[in-house]
């Protein structure tokens, strides 16, 4: 039995208990008017419909215009003949006026009476009435009465058409929620002309409900352009979304399995949340409407709360849908302050918004993306709201690659002829929205030269961009550790991505078994001294500096009169006797941020019998040393777990010049 069916049935019974008005609301008056025919038939009863537009139908019979006005009706229907029921059309726009309020309340209370239904769809009772009739909604089309509305178009054409398996499905799947005529326009628009469907035809299906948020200001309706294809990387969760986008289907509310609520996107800023909200609506092939919390907001007592019902009654009716709202830790912000601080009327939108994820049962999946973890409250973590909480690091190596394919691509560029191993090298902890900044500079530049982009000039344009993780560098770190132990990755287990990549530099993807060199050696020979070091240490972790001087002293002079030094305090030695070309060159990446000091106990150092004769000092001191001392480090691709702080700049300073 359909939904349908069933909620014709209950109207039945409501009729046969003695219920003489009823109130009908639906979006779909053609499809209930219908419903009220075949019902009034079953029940032996003569079906008029009135309307202003032309008064009094009966039937069978020609229209009596004599009562159009509702009063006239109403009249009318207190001394119609047993045996009729009467259904009513524009009587909505007159619920205001207390005559016909009085002549409606009046028609309930009488026993026997011809049964009288109101048919719109909104219904803005007042309290009389409110606590009078039943108010009846009557739902949408299902899935299987919109699938055998586009099977009919499909065999009434005289051409068969091509699609793609399951593709009929997601067809249907995506006018859900419309009206039965809604969707057959639709379905008719989509087929005309064609002779076969692809995404084209599925996005246009998608883009029929942007219509149902006319006259709102509160949600936004987003197109579907991307695809999965337009992301680089985030392969765990494009497969996790694939899994969920399956328990949408008719086949699994059959079996009763859980419908998916929604996913919690937590990241680094410009890696991709907004764009893998975008390309989830797509894999769902549900609509994407994006909600902004500061638009809720208002002065006025008790509007605020009562927007967040609007738009969540307006999901609801749009269903299926995603429903994306970004920065959800902004849109919460304020709930963890002190009691005498807090908003109250913002931890009422909250409350309401936690009792609808929990108990609604439409088929919306909340795409939520938070930057901040600390603004979130802590209730919006727990399971029931969401059903996972992914990470979105900044891209690994093999993703960075895929980026600069992507974008190259975009703008009509051959990505083969670039170099986009050496790019992403160069790249590493530059988010993917630096990534796009760096191909549009590069090309905007070469347009005026009426040419492509070079090699260089990318690279040129990487090397002017500081990236976000290095100008926030401890807040980006500190995100990384909280999602480390909460959070799914996005992106495969980082420490296989690192071995890949690892087993890619030195070769060992490669069609024999030979052994390699150390990857480090090939940038040396080619000048790169401050990348071999970047190589060295990516390769080893854990670098002290003897190790460094050790492996590369057989290749270029890495002994000399200059010491690194904390830029902060000059007198803070981190090794000395060094060759300044070679101190310079580490220097350069451990100020870019490419490298970064990690503290170390002394014994570290004495172990290996390599230790400076100076004094040394276990922790960083607020006040300038008086003379020089020895800061035990090691060299690290990772920053410290407390962040990098007076660590983060190092200067390079002549023997005599310290003490």
């Amino acid at each position: 039995m359909t939904l349908i069916d069933q909620t014709i049935r209950d109207l039945q019974d409501r009729l046969e208990a003695g219920e003489s008005v009823l109130f009908l609301q639906t979006d779909d008056e053609l499809r209930g008017v219908e419903a009220i025919q075949q019902l009034a038939a079953q029940m032996g009863l003569t079906l008029s419909v009135w309307s202003m537009s032309q008064g009094l139908v009966t039937s069978g019979g020609q229209a009596n215009r004599t009562v159009a006005e509702a009063g006239q009706f109403l009249e009318m229907l207190d001394g119609a003949e047993p045996g009729q029921m009467f259904l009513a059309k524009d009587l909505q726009y007159l619920l205001k006026d207390p005559a016909i309020v009085r002549r409606l309340q009046d028609h309930a209370y009488r026993d026997g009476g011809n049964p009288l239904l109101l048919i719109a769809p909104e219904f803005e009772l007042p309290p009389p009435l409110g606590k009078t009739v039943s108010l009846i909604r009557l739902p949408l089309p299902d899935f299987d009465e919109l699938q055998s509305c586009l099977s009919e178009l499909l065999s009434s054409r005289s051409q068969p058409i091509t699609m793609a398996d399951g593709f009929n499905e997601r067809m249907v799947k995506a006018v859900v929620g419309l009206s039965r005529q809604q969707a057959r326009r639709a379905f008719q628009r989509v087929l005309h002309g064609r002779d076969s469907l692809g995404e084209e035809a599925m996005t246009q299906l998608v883009s029929e409900k942007r219509q149902l948020l006319q006259g709102t200001d509160l949600l936004e309706f987003h197109e579907l352009d991307e695809t999965a294809d337009d992301i680089g990387g985030l392969d765990g969760l494009k497969e996790w979304i694939g899994r969920r986008a399956k328990a949408f289907s008719p086949e699994a509310r059959k079996r009763n399995v859980a419908q998916p609520k929604g996913v919690l996107l937590l990241g680094v800023q410009g890696c991709g949340k907004s764009l893998s909200a975008r390309v989830i609506a797509r894999q769902l092939t549900f609509p994407l409407i994006r909600l902004d919390f500061g638009n809720l907001l208002q002065g006025e007592r008790g509007s605020s709360e009562q927007n967040l019902r609007e738009v969540l009654r307006m999901m609801d009716s749009i269903a299926p849908a995603v429903l994306w709202i970004e920065e959800l830790d902004k849109g919460f912000s304020g709930l963890n302050a002190d009691d005498e601080n807090s908003d109250a009327v913002l931890a009422r939108m909250f409350g309401l918004f936690l009792t609808w994820m929990q108990e609604h049962t439409s088929p919306i999946f909340v795409v939520a993306t938070a930057n901040n973890i600390e603004n979130l409250p802590p209730e919006l973590l727990r399971r029931g709201r969401f059903d996972e909480l992914f990470f979105i690091d900044l891209p690994n190596f093999h993703e960075r690659k895929h980026i600069f394919r992507i974008h190259l691509a975009k703008r009509h560029c051959n990505p083969d002829d670039f170099n986009l191993e050496e790019l992403s090298d160069k790249t590493e902890a530059y988010s993917g929205a630096e990534i796009e900044q760096i191909v549009d500079s590069a090309s905007l530049d070469a347009y005026t030269f009426d040419r492509m982009p070079t090699q260089k000039e990318l690279l040129d344009t990487s090397d002017a961009i500081v990236p976000l993780s290095v100008t926030m560098e401890e807040k980006v770190f500190n995100l990384r550790e909280w999602a480390r132990t909460r959070c799914r990755p996005a992106t495969p287990d980082s420490r296989i991505m690192r071995m890949l990549e690892d087993e890619h530099r030195k070769g060992e993807l490669g069609p024999d078994d030979n052994e390699f060199e150390d990857p480090w050696l090939d940038p040396l020979r080619l000048g790169d001294l401050p990348g071999a070091i970047l190589e060295f240490v990516r390769a080893t972790d854990h670098v002290t500096f003897p190790k460094l001087c050790k492996a590369f002293g057989d290749h270029i002079p890495v002994q000399g009169n200059v010491d690194l030094t904390l830029d902060s305090d000059r007198l803070v030695i981190l090794w000395r006797g060094l060759d300044v070309n070679f101190a310079e060159a580490i220097a350069k990446y451990i100020n870019s941020k490419r490298l970064f000091l990690n503290p170390v106990d002394v014994s570290h150092y004495q172990k290996l019998g390599a230790v400076l004769k100076l004094p040394y000092i276990p922790q960083l001191k607020d006040k300038p040393m008086p003379r020089d001392v020895w800061y035990p480090c090691l060299l690290r691709i990772m920053p410290p777990r407390e962040g990098s702080g007076r660590l983060r700049n190092v200067a390079v300073v002549a023997e005599e010049s310290t003490g």
